[in-house]
């Protein structure tokens, strides 16, 4: 037999094969991704450097307009116009251009937005020039110093922005080059690397399949050795095809010496016959068939064969295993098995025959335990040294167990009682089962248990059996408390009467009660007193109740009443009602049928809601003076709007043009009396506005979306970094939520807040705003909020400055309230106040916390 041909598969080989190929091409990818990268970091590069040259020419661009001569060719006459045109259109090339290199820099493109403002600023402060017309006997003249510090403070402006973009670049520019130096490094070194790798796989993958092909050999060796000492038959057959390429036989290429042992046939006499001129005692047994089987479904077939060799019969248990181009049949000798099968068959028929006896009287018995409502135990006695019972084993215990204690039988099986009962040692239990078993006697006692807080009783019978005692348990708490409730019946119906009599004097509530099979009636005590009447003050009936109906709601009254007599149900209706003595109040009455014992009478509740009308007639009348107060309030925005900021405007535009003319020849007293008036009319406009804010902040409209408050923060910086930077104030920040809000109020909010902390600084300190942030569980907020959610995100806006008393910590958020002189800081006494709408507005809250020379505290609450 060709063992190698049998039992080695190049499966193996094709897998290694493979495994290289997916190597090389993971090389190849891994070094061209690194070529990728390496490039892409050049590109990177080559962009910055062109934003630099962009910057380049903005600078230059916006340099010229600080030029003197510059300044000159758009004060003299002729051509300034296109020259100013040009200057212009030079400007928005080099802006387009910038805007489409920062196209990937959020941030650079942030800052284009001023910058372009800038631009525009300075072409409108440029445009002065042009438009400017020298005398008739001058060239050219000096531009006004005011004109000259407007232009200076615009060019300082891009200059910081500029200055900004470049060291965005710059840092940009470094990283870059790191970048494209470290896939510069790599990308070599990686090749070089992978590529020794596959070398060394590739020497692994050989001396594998070198080690692999020696074990094959020693293998087969072994597998030999094996073969020639094993107690089994093992044969090896080929299948014999037909002319139509059907099997109709199998050939037997291998026979081991087993065969020459079991049935007398010699190995190499029989290896290159047929399997049915060698075995036709086989044929009659279907064996043929199980190899087909086996060779054309490729699966393993397992079948036993009773023989009968030499007038001896044996039994054979073997199984066929596909295996190359035959089957493998591996046979065992199974005879002495299959008699002592025999044996232990019968034996265990007559033990199955014992056991389903047992099983039946068991069965019957747990079923009368399960059907049982009693609970059921049996202890076995637990004896000393000195022969006294100490304690017990628990040996039997059934369901009903698990609802009273919350055990488990199988759980307390076998267990003793001093651990799982310890109670009755406690409760005389113990003391009650030893007598039972020492006088051999039956006791019944009652003992309660305690489960959490609650009181249950049972009764128990103990009856000796054997060395034991069975318990039978059942519980009485039920029983118990039945009897106790009897005995308090009485007193409890009077004590709800009186109390019923209370609640209904204290409600306004009354009730009727309408027998409809004899059509008789019972009113309540206070339904009496409701009508005007004392207690029994009149013979009650459907009909009498009808009287006291106001006549303007009599057929609605009868219209309802019909109704509910037809359907048997009943809804809840307002009747008004003539008392005896001629005042008419408001009756709410709901009703319900019953059916008891085959008699449905009608139970109906009246309630006097008299004051809750009158209540809402005056709760309608204050909501149209409300209306009619918003309506004011809406005109009021309107007239502040334009009637009184145009005045405003004028004046100051007015203040603006003598300035500019007469500005030089007015004395220092009337300078300070201009700028007195500037400052008032800058307040007042403040004012205004702010007026305007605060009213136009309606709680009503809440086009909520998701706000993310790092931005809104990163904004509000922005907007005052000027402010920041002429302070040298610090700010820090905690990582914010986002939160469900209306953007520009969140940064109207941080606005008014960091403004306010920069306003009130102190002079001796380095102003510092710390704002923290932290997720609180709302029984952490202050007791007198309300809280609507379980969760809230509480930010903290801390500064260092002057501070105020803490007495005044609801006060600063009224409107128009101070605590300073406006001479000492400015202000108009409403930034806060729109702070405190803005929080209500979004379902939250803003408290203040301060103490003077030291700092304050302002803390948001917003829903989370």
């Amino acid at each position: 037999m060709e063992f190698k041909r049998v039992h080695t598969s190049s499966k193996k080989y094709i897998i290694l094969l493979v495994a290289a190929i997916v190597l090389l091409l993971f090389t190849a990818t891994i070094a061209y991704r690194q070529i990728m990268r390496m490039q892409k970091s050049a590109e990177m590069i080559t962009h910055t450097l062109e934003v630099y040259n962009a910057i380049g020419n903005l600078s230059y661009h916006y340099s010229q307009a600080d030029s003197e001569e510059f300044r000159e060719m758009l004060l003299k006459k002729g051509n300034s116009s296109v020259a100013f045109e040009k200057y212009k259109l030079e400007g928005k090339a080099i802006m387009d251009s910038l805007n489409i290199l920062t196209i990937d820099n959020p941030l650079q493109q942030l800052r284009l937005k001023p910058l372009k403002g800038l631009l525009k600023k300075l072409y409108s402060e440029l445009l002065v020039l042009d438009a400017i017309v020298p005398e008739k006997d001058q060239d050219s003249f000096e531009l006004s110093e005011s004109h000259k510090s407007k232009i200076n403070a615009t060019l300082n402006n891009i200059l910081i922005l500029r200055n900004k973009m470049l060291l965005e670049e710059k840092g940009l520019l470094q990283e870059r080059k790191a970048n494209y130096a470290s896939h510069k490094f790599l990308a070599p070194l990686t090749s070089l690397l992978l590529g020794f790798f596959a070398l060394f796989i590739f020497v692994l993958s050989f001396i594998k399949i070198y080690q692999n092909k020696r074990r094959i050999r020693e293998s087969e060796a072994f597998l030999r050795n094996i073969l020639a000492t094993t107690d089994n038959i093992i044969n090896y057959y080929e299948p014999i095809f037909d002319s139509d390429n059907k099997i109709i036989d199998f050939n037997i290429v291998y026979a081991n010496d087993c065969n020459r042992d079991y049935l007398g046939l010699e190995p190499n006499d029989i290896m290159g016959k047929s399997v049915s001129k060698t075995f036709p005692f086989l044929l009659a047994n279907g064996k043929l068939e199980e190899l087909l089987k086996c060779y054309n479904e490729k699966t393993k077939v397992i079948f036993d064969r009773q023989v009968t060799v030499e007038d001896k019969k044996m039994w054979f248990h073997s199984f066929a295993t596909p295996l190359g181009e035959g089957v493998l049949q591996t046979t065992r000798n199974s005879t002495i098995e299959e008699e002592a099968k025999r044996v232990q068959l019968a034996f265990k028929k007559r033990l199955e025959n014992q056991n389903l006896e047992l099983l039946d009287n068991r069965a019957f018995l747990g079923n009368i335990f399960k059907s049982i409502s009693h609970v059921v135990m049996h202890f076995k006695s637990i004896r000393g040294e000195d022969g006294k019972i100490i304690d017990f084993e628990i040996l039997f215990v059934n369901d009903r167990v698990n609802p009273v204690t919350g055990d488990f039988p199988k759980e307390i099986k076998n267990k003793k009682t001093s651990k799982v009962y310890p109670e009755i040692f406690e409760s005389g239990v113990f003391e009650y089962l030893v007598d039972v078993i020492e006088n051999d006697k039956t006791l019944e006692y009652e003992i309660p248990y305690y489960e959490n807080g609650l009181e249950r009783w049972f009764h128990s019978t103990a009856i000796k059996l054997n060395n034991g005692v069975t318990i039978t348990t059942r519980e009485i708490t039920e029983e118990k408390k039945k009897a106790h409730q009897l005995l308090k019946l009485n007193e409890d119906l009077i004590i709800q009467n009186s109390i019923l009599t209370d609640a209904e004097r204290i409600a306004e509530i009354g009730s009727f009660l309408w027998f409809m099979d004899t059509n008789t009636s019972e009113v309540s005590d206070n339904l009496y007193r409701m009508l005007g009447y004392e207690p029994n003050g009149f013979e009650p009936s459907l009909i009498k109740f009808k009287d006291f109906i106001h006549p303007e709601d009599i057929d609605l009254f009868e219209k309802n009443s019909n109704e509910s007599i037809k359907t048997l149900k009943t809804n809840e209706y307002i009747y008004r009602i003539i008392t005896k003595q001629g005042k008419v109040k408001h009756f709410k009455t709901n009703g319900k049928f019953i059916n008891e014992n085959n008699k449905t009478f009608m139970i109906v509740v009246a309630q006097d809601v008299t004051h809750t009308i009158e209540a809402e007639k005056e709760l309608l009348k204050s909501n149209l003076e409300l209306k009619y107060t918003n309506a004011e309030l809406e005109s009021f925005n309107r007239v502040a709007s334009h009637d009184l900021q145009e005045p405003l405007r004028k004046i100051q535009l007015f203040i603006s043009r003598i300035e500019d003319s007469e500005g030089k020849q007015l004395s220092s007293k009337s300078s300070e009396y201009f700028e007195k008036v500037t400052n008032a009319v800058k307040r007042m406009q403040s004012l205004i506005q702010n007026l305007l804010a605060y009213s136009r902040i309606d709680s009503s409209k809440k086009d909520f979306e998701k706000v993310d408050l790092n931005n809104v923060l990163d904004k509000v910086r922005e907007d005052l970094t000027t402010r920041i930077k002429d302070a040298e104030a610090e700010i820090l920040a905690d990582k914010l939520p986002k939160i469900k809000g209306v953007i520009f109020q969140m940064e109207q909010l941080f606005t008014n807040l960091i403004s306010n902390a920069l306003k009130f600084t102190d002079t001796n300190k380095t102003p510092k705003i710390h704002i923290k942030y932290e997720q609180v569980h709302a029984s952490k907020m202050p007791e007198d909020i309300l809280k609507s959610t379980k969760y809230y995100h509480k930010i903290s806006f801390i500064d260092n400055g002057i501070g105020f008393d803490s007495e005044h910590a609801e006060k600063i958020f009224e409107v128009f309230q101070r605590l300073h002189q406006k001479t000492e800081y400015s202000g108009t006494g409403i930034g806060l106040a729109i702070c405190k709408k803005i929080a209500e507005n979004h379902n939250g809250y803003i408290l203040a916390d301060g103490t003077a020379g030291v700092g304050a505290e302002f803390i948001i609450y917003l829903p989370a």
